[in-house]
């Protein structure tokens, strides 16, 4: 766990970073003439959806690559992207496109340093604590998020833009170093040629004999397509109707949320039926956000962003939780690439879509009277964006009682079951056995 807790940290070093300058770029991106909805929306496609695409053959290198140098190239690849953004900023010639191409790439690196440390987690951390582990480690990166609402507007009118990302390149930098210098731990890699169809091979092969799983995906597609439409649109929504100061002290409110499931969940040693306690949350977070709308203001949104995100970090360490336990750790990285592309796939499509929506909606507004809208602060981008949360929480409902009917489904949690007792009774079997002497560190034990 101290090993995990280490690597956590540095990690985390380089997120501040990024998170830093993806709120200030948010605040910057809207404030420029002409923006719309729909543009800001498309550049936050660009940010997630290549490193989505591309998350199978990602995976399928993380299983076969030394994961402490995916770690460090990505997070190289990462700083050099943000000294880019800092030089075409500084020059006074960046442009939205400048972003998405940039972010693009950006992505990649990131689902290449994530995939990595996701898998080499599972060597980490015994499968009877992998809950706890996921609990601390979003319990930190919930901090930072936190303290990156309140602290980039001020750095963003005080410094610039320039000046937060030459922070993030220095924030990628230590990290980098760190990385160079720690030992790492060793994680089995799978000695299989590269081949993408023999890796799909191998994943439907694995999906064919747990159903459950391939309809657990579907289901979460839809889940994270839903609340996709929110989180892209969740900003936006507070801007028309306050200020960037007033969308940071909501946003660091909404932090809270995830510190405290990191919170708990670190304290957690495990759920019994993990499925079922994830399908039941689910319809939660829908009825929160079909109920939004009956006050839209920020304490409102604030209480209601924490209680979805307190929710949703729950839901994020259980899931985690339960592939690090049920899946090999030999193909866990080409799993999660194939889960990647299915589910993560949902949240790019949702900001692209996202737009789209919002624009069609205040065109609807027309055939109502201003008397009939006075409900809501703003303008219609207001209304628009909350009649978006109430279509996405009835529909998180509905879809979650549904496969919360699957045999399939319920089966994931007898299987999830029946590895932490496989793994209890080895650990069980090698105790009594187990050598005292101290291992001298060889060459093989680090990458």
């Amino acid at each position: 766990m101290k090993k995990y807790f280490l690597y956590t940290v540095l990690i985390m070093i380089s997120l501040l970073g990024t998170d830093l300058t993806d709120f200030a770029l948010s605040i910057w991106v809207l404030d420029q003439p002409g923006n719309t909805i729909k543009s800001y929306a498309i550049i936050w496609f660009f940010e997630a959806a290549p490193g989505v695409f591309l998350a199978p053959f990602i995976g399928s290198f993380v299983d076969r690559w030394s994961k402490k140098k995916m770690i460090i190239y990505g997070q190289l690849v990462a700083g050099i992207g943000s000294i880019l953004l800092m030089l075409l900023h500084f020059s006074g010639v960046l442009l939205p496109w400048h972003i998405m191409t940039i972010s693009g790439i950006g992505s990649i690196a990131s689902m290449v340093v994530y995939s990595a440390f996701y898998v080499a987690t599972t060597a980490l951390v015994s499968k009877d604590k992998l809950m706890k582990a996921q609990g601390i480690s979003t319990s930190i990166y919930a901090a930072i998020g936190m303290g990156v609402p309140i602290l980039a507007p001020v750095l963003y009118k005080l410094i610039g833009l320039s000046s937060i990302f030459f922070i993030d390149a220095v924030t990628f930098l230590v990290s980098i170093i760190a990385f160079l210098i720690v030992r790492f731990v060793v994680v089995p890699n799978s000695e299989e040629q590269f081949s993408m169809r023999n890796d799909l091979k191998v994943v439907k092969s694995f999906l064919q004999k747990r159903k459950g799983i391939l309809r657990l995906f579907i289901f979460f597609f839809i889940g994270n397509f839903l609340v996709g439409l929110v989180q892209v649109l969740f900003t936006p929504l507070i801007l028309d109707f306050s200020n960037e100061y007033v969308l940071g002290a909501v946003l660091s409110v909404v932090s809270i949320g995830a510190v405290i499931g990191g919170v708990v969940m670190s304290s957690t040693k495990s759920f019994k039926k993990p499925i079922r306690t994830i399908l039941f949350i689910n319809s939660i977070i829908g009825g929160i956000l079909s109920c939004l709308w009956i006050d839209v203001n920020p304490y409102v949104l604030a209480l209601g962003g924490m209680s979805i995100v307190l929710l949703f970090t729950v839901i994020e360490v259980v899931n985690d939780a339960f592939f690090q336990t049920v899946v090999p750790a030999k193909m866990l990285g080409r799993l999660s690439g194939f889960e990647g592309l299915i589910v993560g796939g949902a949240a790019p499509l949702s900001f692209l879509f996202s737009g789209f929506l919002v624009d069609y909606l205040k065109e609807l507004l027309k055939y109502f009277s201003e008397e009939q809208l006075t409900h809501f602060p703003g303008t219609g981008v207001t209304i628009s964006i909350m009649m978006v949360f109430i279509i996405s929480g009835v529909f998180l409902i509905v879809v979650s009682f549904l496969f919360s009917r699957s045999e399939s489904i319920k089966l994931l949690d007898t299987l999830f079951k029946t590895e932490i007792k496989e793994q209890k009774h080895k650990k069980h079997e090698k105790s009594p056995k187990k050598d005292t002497k101290i291992k001298e560190a060889t060459p093989s034990d680090v990458f």
